[in-house]
């Protein structure tokens, strides 16, 4: 019985044998039929096989990103399309990833501002910041005007005169003055954002105002650009608007400057005092009605005759009568004085 028992085994591998023997017979020529311990070591493979592929990718993305590395692109304002190695890569704001370490190119373009270029360099494993403050575009204003000739103040600062082209300027509104002496000045607002005021043209017109000078003492010559207009006092009626250089003129004081600025419609007044540093001189001849001539300039006053507004200093003297020899000299003026000077005349044998 022991040995029976101990042979039990065996005769089961008999059975098991001659069954798959029995399987194989049965089966399709060409068709094989693994066996169970086959296919359990076959699931084993594919599973080892699986996990294998799956570390080695795991492991190729890991050395892929550690290979590369991103760029953070702003700019300001935002919006602004973005270039990189001159490839169109979106707008800002803008993260890119997976760019190959190294050194880019970096184009950054908006509508209305300035290109703005520039390099960085992407460093492994890191992202690097990209910020670009963009600049206005330049733009230009061209301004004309009829007649031409007229100032162009641009915010109030003088740029020239027409035809004048302005460049450098901000897309942004401006406040454009043209004006011309003898015209009426024209203010407008411009708005260099719209292309279509980029040009811009003025058609002046002639205007004017009344202007009133006075002066104290009377008698000063009034000299406006260079141009005498004559003596104090001065009203003009009709007087052409602008900005004039004025100058008084007055025999024994300093001329006397100022700037007039006619505008239309509104009348001007101006008074004016003069220093004086003047004396007097009375000159009498004998006999009586000698003609005078002083500092070379022939008067129309005859001896006896007092000058009031002679300039301080030492004068020129020149008496002259028919039937009498002329007579030359000096006399001397000082300032709030009145000199005298009396003249016995030689008569002609």
């Amino acid at each position: 019985m022991p040995e029976q028992h101990s042979r039990e085994p065996d005769r089961i591998d008999e059975l098991l044998g001659s069954l798959q023997e029995s399987r194989t017979t049965q089966s399709p020529a060409g068709a094989s039929t693994p066996s169970a311990p086959q296919r359990h070591r076959r699931s084993k493979i594919w599973i080892v096989f699986i996990l294998v592929a799956v570390v080695v990718a795991v492991t190729i993305f890991l050395l892929i990103q550690g290979r590369e590395a991103s760029l953070n692109i702003r700019s300001f304002p935002s919006g602004a399309t973005v270039f990189l190695d001159t490839r169109q890569v979106g707008t800002t704001p803008l993260v890119l990833s997976q760019v190959a370490p190294g050194t880019h190119a970096v184009e950054i373009r908006l509508s209305g501002w300035e290109v703005w270029n520039g390099t960085t360099t992407a460093v492994k494993g890191s992202t690097t910041q990209v910020i670009a403050n963009m600049t206005h575009a330049a733009y230009s204003l061209s301004v004309t005007s009829t007649p031409p000739g007229a100032t162009v103040a641009l915010d109030g600062t003088v740029k020239g005169v027409t035809p004048l082209t302005a460049t450098g300027l901000k897309p942004r509104n401006y406040s454009v003055v043209v004006s011309l002496k003898g015209y009426a000045a024209i203010s407008r607002t411009v708005d260099l954002s719209d292309a279509t005021q980029s040009t811009q043209n003025f058609s002046l017109v002639q205007a004017f105002a009344k202007l009133s000078i006075t002066s104290d003492p009377t008698g000063a010559e009034v000299v406006m650009d260079g141009k005498s207009y004559g003596m104090t006092p001065l009203k003009i009626d009709s007087f052409p608007v602008g900005d004039y250089a004025l100058t008084l003129k007055l025999d024994g004081s300093k001329d006397i400057t100022d700037t007039l600025s006619v505008k239309q419609g509104i009348p001007l007044a101006k008074q004016y005092k003069f220093d004086l540093a003047l004396g007097g001189l009375e000159i009498s001849s004998d006999p009586a009605g000698a003609s005078i001539t002083i500092d070379g300039q022939a008067t129309s006053h005859i001896a006896p005759f007092t000058f009031t507004t002679l300039k301080e200093g030492t004068h020129e003297l020149y008496l002259e009568l028919q039937g009498y020899l002329p007579w030359s000299g000096e006399a001397v003026v000082s300032t709030g004085q009145t000199s005298r000077l009396s003249i016995a005349l030689t008569k002609l044998q």
